[in-house]
């Protein structure tokens, strides 16, 4: 039996907005899991019969309808017939803009009318069955933050969906780990901000992200920051406490997890200006002379938050930097009187510096 092979999603999507195709997914219309292994092809998972394609090694799915059985987003039976049409294939994808497909001869498929989408700068599902799946609702709001630069919006009605689906319960079915996957995709993108407004909007918040604490800001914010970075920005108004259980509840990478706490930490703390004693505790609790790379991480975010330059900062770090536990051991120090002798020193040259940074 000949099949075909169609580009599809995300490739068709980028190309068409001019961006760069990074990846390319395909999907094979007439054939059986059988007839693609005869062609060198490797499955790979259990549950769907996608496949790798042996020089490539891109990814081949078989067409596919879905039905919805269960909870949540794997909720699903799906049939994977060679019978099974390109259109009933997109029409099971969440928006129109990500139902393009596009043929060798380099023609394109859409039935649901993406390409106008794409020209108008909007976000819309393809079909009521849109609200099977509570993910959409995640990936939705990654989409509006990735394409916000370009104008996109999503459309009245699909918001409605998306509120629908939150109103469903269905969101709680929703693995840590899957939410975590479409946060940072948004972290990526210089405005993380709007996945979070998306989600305001439809009002799953409140479940995805509990005792969250956020307010709109500007975009340009998060410009030349990591994920990281525009994690902790994003945090700092959320009281420490809750944004640790946060973190254990959305299983957040030490890494995104420690400097937002870091960042609110601060925060809490600087109801006054700092004395040089406790500028001295704070240096020494986020290792700012063991951990260069990691503290300039820090004050970079706090620089934006304070309204203040980063080389103050690297200022107070350097001003203790050069003290030597060596010259103190020549005097005589050991044990726990050469730590407090230490900490002694690091707070009278701190008391000392010509530029206090004043918060």
């Amino acid at each position: 039996m000949p099949y075909s092979v169609y580009l599809v999603g995300g490739a068709v999507r980028d190309a068409l907005l001019g961006l760069p195709v990074i990846d390319r997914d395909w999907v094979v219309t007439g054939a059986t899991p059988e007839q693609l292994e005869q062609q060198g092809y490797q499955q790979v998972g259990k549950q769907f019969p996608v496949f790798l394609n042996p020089k490539t090694k891109e990814e081949y799915a078989l067409a596919r309808r879905e039905k919805k059985q269960g909870a949540g987003y794997t909720g699903f039976i799906c049939d994977f017939s060679a019978d099974i049409r390109l259109e009933e294939d997109l029409e099971r994808r969440d928006l129109t803009i990500n139902a393009i497909a596009q043929a060798d001869d380099g023609s394109l498929i859409d039935p649901f009318d993406g390409q106008q989408d794409i020209t108008k700068r909007i976000l819309r599902h393809v079909s009521d069955a849109f609200v099977e799946d509570p993910l959409r609702v995640l990936r939705v709001a990654r989409f509006a933050a990735r394409f916000s630069e370009l104008g996109f919006v999503v459309a009245p009605e699909t918001m409605k969906l998306m509120q629908t689906i939150s109103r469903s319960g269905e969101l709680s079915a929703l693995t840590p780990e899957r939410i975590w996957k479409e946060l940072e995709k948004a972290l990526t993108t210089t405005s993380p901000n709007t996945f979070f407004d998306v989600l305001e909007q439809a009002n799953a918040l409140a479940c995805l992200f509990p005792n969250f604490v956020w307010q709109p800001a500007e975009n340009s914010t998060f410009d030349n920051m990591t994920p990281a970075q525009r994690w902790a920005m994003l945090c700092h108004q959320t009281p420490l406490s809750d944004l640790i259980e946060l973190g254990k509840s959305i299983r957040s990478p030490n890494q995104f997890k420690l400097l937002a706490e870091q960042v609110r930490g601060f925060v809490e703390d600087q109801e006054t200006q700092m004395t040089a004693p406790q500028w001295e505790s704070w240096l020494m609790s986020v290792n700012a002379i063991k951990k260069p790379q990691p503290f300039q991480l820090l004050i970079d975010v706090l620089s934006k938050l304070t309204n203040t330059n980063s080389s103050e900062w690297l200022h107070l770090r350097d001003t203790i930097a050069g003290i030597s536990a060596a010259d103190l051991i020549k005097q005589g120090f050991s044990g726990a009187e050469l730590g407090q002798a230490l900490k002694q020193a690091r707070v009278a040259t701190l008391e000392k510096t010509t530029s206090p940074l004043i918060i």
